[in-house]
């Protein structure tokens, strides 16, 4: 007797179809063993396949498709191809491809820290420049190029006076930037900060608005930088040394890794400019051409040499250098120089300040003999001193 929901018993009941015209079978109506290996083949038939091969290939695509929009978000929201950072858009493809093969990632493995800061090639054969106080004490150190590859590099020299750093790696053929003409960029005109990120080969852009060349910083250490280029940013740089450059991608300066928020207010404070912006702060860099000219002296004989006159000095309420002591046995007393003298000029170079003296020194050598005019209790004087090693 047959149990009541039987659908043998529904008053809508249709007779099975042939074996033949069927998907299934059951394994009773199947001559032989075949009943596992034929129903796959059977469920599988031709126009089964073709539909699942379809759904196959447009899942795949959808796949594929998503992945797309997904890379080229992250490119879009995080910068370029090429670069990163804020002002990532805002340099032109022709200028990141000057700029960038030449701006490293250099990784410095310190006693009690591992830091991350940016450099830069000056010197197909390997040679790169860096701010130089986290060079100090550096167990090793790795640079990695806009490539991908990755070097061991070797300190070959620093100048702690400047923050200024030179660096080697075996490597040859390799991308130099275009040095730019500091004298051609007017107070107020947009400039470019180029670093690198701890995680990120491209570089990292921010934009910057220039203030002035020729500042003196002061360091909350007692020291102080000369002849740097102050630029106003809204981003802090990603790592203790940068890039500065202008639109065109030629650098300008190189960025010293020395912060004092109070001793860069002094140093604007000082400058006749009404630029900064009210979020922003002050970074600070060395020129391109005073650091490639103190780089070129560490390849050379691994120190900086520098010229040597024997006194303190102070700013002038009057204007110039005012001596506040003089080194015994050094070329300013053999020259005569006293304690209070007013140097206004050296080598026919104005002196307004005692930041002034100190870059017009520069620029000479050991046994040099410079022409010194100077303000002695009201009258002007003049007097000739040979000049020594700092040492």
């Amino acid at each position: 007797m047959p149990f009541p929901d039987d659908p043998d018993d529904d008053a809508g009941f249709i007779p099975p179809l042939p074996q033949d015209d069927r998907l299934w079978r059951h394994p009773s109506e199947v001559d032989g063993p075949r009943s596992l290996t034929s129903a796959r083949k059977r469920r599988f038939s031709r126009p089964g396949l073709t539909a699942f091969i379809l759904l196959l290939v447009i899942a795949v695509g959808t796949g594929i498709a998503a992945f797309g929009t997904f890379h080229s978000g992250d490119v879009t929201r995080d910068g370029t191809a090429v670069a990163s950072g804020p002002a990532s858009h805002d340099l032109s493809d022709d200028a990141l491809a000057t700029l960038s093969p030449a701006v490293v990632q250099i990784t410095i493995d310190g006693p009690t820290v591992v830091t991350m800061t940016t450099g830069l090639i000056i010197r197909a054969d390997g040679h790169v420049i860096t701010a130089s106080d986290p060079l100090h004490d550096a167990r090793s150190i790795t640079v990695t190029l806009f490539d991908g590859r990755s070097f061991n590099a070797t300190v070959v020299g620093t100048d702690p006076s400047d923050d200024i750093g030179v660096i080697d790696i075996e490597a040859s053929g390799l991308t130099t930037p275009v040095v730019g003409d500091l004298s051609s960029i007017e107070q107020g005109e947009t400039v470019y900060v180029i670093g690198h990120t701890e995680t990120d080969r491209r570089s990292w852009v921010a934009s910057a608005v220039f203030q002035s060349p020729g500042m003196r910083f002061d360091t909350t250490d007692g020291t102080s930088l000369h002849d740097m280029i102050a630029s106003t940013l809204e981003t802090r740089p990603p790592t203790p040394s940068a890039v500065l450059c202008t639109r065109s991608g030629a650098v300008i300066g190189l960025f010293t890794s020395r912060t004092s928020a109070s001793s860069r207010m002094d140093a604007m404070n000082s400058a006749p400019s009404t630029l900064s912006l009210p979020t922003a702060h002050t970074e600070f860099a060395n020129s391109i051409a005073w650091a490639t000219h103190v780089a070129d002296d560490i390849i050379a004989t691994g120190v900086v040499r520098r010229a040597w006159l024997g006194i303190i000095s102070t700013d002038a309420a009057d204007g110039g250098a005012l001596i506040q002591s003089v080194s015994a046995k050094s070329p300013a007393a053999n020259a005569g120089l006293a304690s209070g003298d007013r140097i206004t000029a050296l080598e026919k170079r104005p002196i307004r300040n005692s930041s002034d003296l100190v870059v017009a020194l520069r620029y000479f050598k050991t046994n040099d003999s410079v022409t010194i005019e100077l303000h002695r209790e009201g009258s002007a004087i003049s007097t000739t001193a040979k000049l020594t090693d700092r040492k």
